[in-house]
């Protein structure tokens, strides 16, 4: 019986100590877009959380990498059409971390709906996720 209740304990302590690690998630996708004289700006912003972050002294750490696929009203897709890393340093836990992504599209581009596809990845994890957006561009 003493032998049970040490591996109930020992199973409860570690259960209790062990840090469930949150899956990385993007949320709130938003995207518009406004004419420019040579065309149009798209402008996008998703926001990401669950991500990793180690404490470095009196900071909380996260490093993203990300990039944007733009499908067109046609369905052709424009690979990495805009892309970057962020890092992220706060003297705060990290809860969420917003992505802002500006992107031109001369004169050539057609009008109708665009689909903007974010690809996040979390570096110190390794984990990734994505979502999608629709843009009207020129109607």
């Amino acid at each position: 019986m003493k032998k049970l209740a040490l591996i109930a304990s020992v199973i409860l302590i570690v259960t209790a100590c062990s840090k469930k690690e949150e899956k990385l998630a993007l949320f709130s996708p938003e995207s518009f877009a406004y004419e420019l004289d040579s065309g149009w700006e798209l402008n996008g912003s998703v926001r990401v959380k669950g991500l990793r972050q180690e404490k470095n002294k009196d900071q909380y750490i996260a490093k993203l990498s990300y990039s944007i696929d733009l499908i067109t009203p046609a369905g052709d897709t424009l690979k990495n059409a805009y892309d970057g890393i962020k890092d992220v340093n706060k003297k705060e836990e990290i809860s969420d971390v917003p992505i802002e992504v500006q992107i031109e599209l001369d004169s050539t581009f057609a009008k109708g709906k665009y689909v903007v596809h974010y690809f996040v990845r979390d570096d110190l994890s390794s984990q990734s996720a994505e979502i999608s957006d629709t843009v009207s561009v020129g109607m």
